[in-house]
């Protein structure tokens, strides 16, 4: 592995007393060349205080002419990162990045933070991680403004909890909504909090913007407006994976209806996955590609999903009483026009897989920190998330 874009710190060794004389004929030897060998160091952070010596400025001028004789004083400007607050803006850089990007809990850092004979409580920094949005939201902004201003959006939603709500008991299920630009745009990733699973959260989120929205099919995304609906195959097809589960292991499974379903939905998936490889191969022009996918997928993906389309209808009546297959059918037939949407347009992706992968490091961290105590931690945690995982995304360094 090569670790040449890593700083590079030279140490040369000097030559112990006696190993400089020839064992041969006793001679003083000189430094000819020298070998090299590599090490990856780290070395911990340091934790030590910052005292900033602000210059008060007096003028004597004013002391000498002015009838009471006192002087004028000026403080040299100088912003710090909270006014009264021991904070710096390293240490919370530092915080923020253990917290959303490394998963600790800010328990866990207490802890990290008293081993180096320091007592920061875990209060005082969720009240330093919350007041950081007013630095960061003007960031936040700028990014949701270029991600409106794109042609598609990805969307999806999960489950976390907040303890303090107003007007909701403390067990109770609140949503983080996120919305990323697709994979032909800049990576942008922005996480929305809101205390309901209502679709006039995405509709307020994407007010103003009209375009291609994917998603999976919750029919609260229909009401946002002036959006065509993609929605995601892979979602789809999970459901008779699902179903496939249930069966018994034996004989007849592999020649199931659920396996055939499996089947015929993975050549198709995978089909548009050869056509995206293909198009790269023949094209660098971006848009020459684009209209490459295009024409291609229209004129065999198309045929090819309403073949499936048929014959899901076909096999429809039989499966009638088997719940989980019957649902998944259903599922496919009842949204057909969202399904088969990325049939018309490059630019729409068969799934959604690439927000799923998105909301995954929240539901990671979700899993350990459990819960946000206010509405204000999880408002500032769904900012601070946008920002690390886009950091991330864009190949940056979140803590720097």
């Amino acid at each position: 592995m090569s670790y040449d874009h890593l700083p590079k710190v030279d140490e040369y060794l000097s030559v112990p007393e006696g190993e400089d004389i020839c064992e041969k004929c006793g001679s003083k030897m000189h430094i000819k060349k020298y070998q090299t060998k590599e090490e990856l160091v780290y070395e911990p952070a340091r934790l030590f205080v910052r005292v900033t010596h602000i210059p008060v400025l007096e003028c004597e001028n004013c002391q000498i002419y002015s009838e009471e004789g006192k002087s004028t004083y000026h403080t040299v400007t100088h912003h710090f990162l909270f006014d009264r607050s021991i904070c710096s803006p390293e240490l919370l850089a530092y915080i923020i990045d253990m917290k959303y990007n490394n998963g600790l809990t800010l328990y866990t850092i207490e802890k990290i933070f008293q081993r180096d004979h320091a007592i920061i409580p875990r209060q005082n920094m969720s009240n330093w991680v919350i007041g950081s949005m007013k630095y960061l939201e003007p960031l936040y902004n700028l990014m949701k403004e270029d991600l409106l201003g794109m042609k598609l959006i990805h969307a999806d939603e999960t489950t976390t909890q907040v303890l303090n709500e107003e007007g909701k008991p403390s067990t109770s299920t609140s949503y983080m909504w996120v919305y990323r630009s697709n994979k032909h745009e800049v990576p942008i990733v922005l996480y929305d909090y809101h205390s309901t699973r209502s679709g006039d959260c995405p509709k307020e989120f994407l007010k103003g913007y009209s375009g291609y929205l994917e998603s999976d099919a919750y029919d609260g995304y229909n009401k946002v407006e002036n959006v065509v609906r993609c929605l995601c195959n892979v979602h789809a097809l999970r459901k008779f994976k699902d179903s496939y589960k249930l069966l018994p292991n034996n004989k007849e499974r592999k020649t199931s209806d659920e396996a055939k379903a499996i089947q015929k939905y993975d050549e198709i998936i995978h089909h548009s996955n050869l056509i995206d490889e293909k198009a790269a191969e023949k094209y660098s022009n971006s848009e020459k590609r684009m209209e490459y996918i295009t024409k291609r997928r229209n004129e065999e993906l198309k045929p090819k999903f309403e073949k499936f389309l048929s014959w899901l209808e076909e096999i429809e009546p039989r499966n009638k009483g088997k719940y989980s297959m019957s649902k998944a059918i259903q599922y496919v037939l009842n949204n057909k026009e969202g399904l088969m949407e990325f049939t018309n347009d490059a630019i729409i992706p068969h799934d959604n897989t690439s927000c799923e992968r998105s909301i995954r490091p929240f539901v990671v961290i979700r899993n350990r920190c459990k819960f946000s105590v206010s509405v204000h931690g999880a408002q500032a945690s769904a900012m601070i998330y946008s920002l690390v995982i886009s950091c991330i995304e864009n190949k940056q360094n979140p803590y720097m």
